[in-house]
């Protein structure tokens, strides 16, 4: 009984965690079109990644640079000096509603 109770309480924290993401308002759209750490290519631009910068997956998890697609949209945002400070993979939906 316990068992099972611990597995439904596991099973609403995991729910919880993928339904909860938010995005900040200055967050930019674009293409993924190669990468070389520390550059990314994101449409026609090449930025560096910021000491720092976070990539997060799907499911909002941190991953390291060379987990990142060759090619994909995403959602990023820069820094005051021009580097690349976050990225985000979008979800199936988020890229559903993304404008190309």
């Amino acid at each position: 009984m316990l068992k099972h109770f611990l597995f439904l309480v596991l099973m609403l924290f995991a729910l919880a965690a993928h339904a909860g993401r938010f995005l900040p308002q200055n967050v930019q759209v674009g293409q993924i079109n190669g990468h070389n750490y520390p550059e990314v290519k994101i449409g026609g631009e090449v930025y560096r990644l910021a000491p720092g910068a976070r990539i997060y997956d799907t499911f909002n998890r941190s991953i390291v640079p060379n987990q990142l697609p060759q090619s994909a949209k995403v959602f990023y945002q820069l820094d005051p000096g021009g580097f690349l400070i976050k990225i985000w993979l979008p979800t199936p939906e988020e890229a559903a509603g993304m404008s190309p």
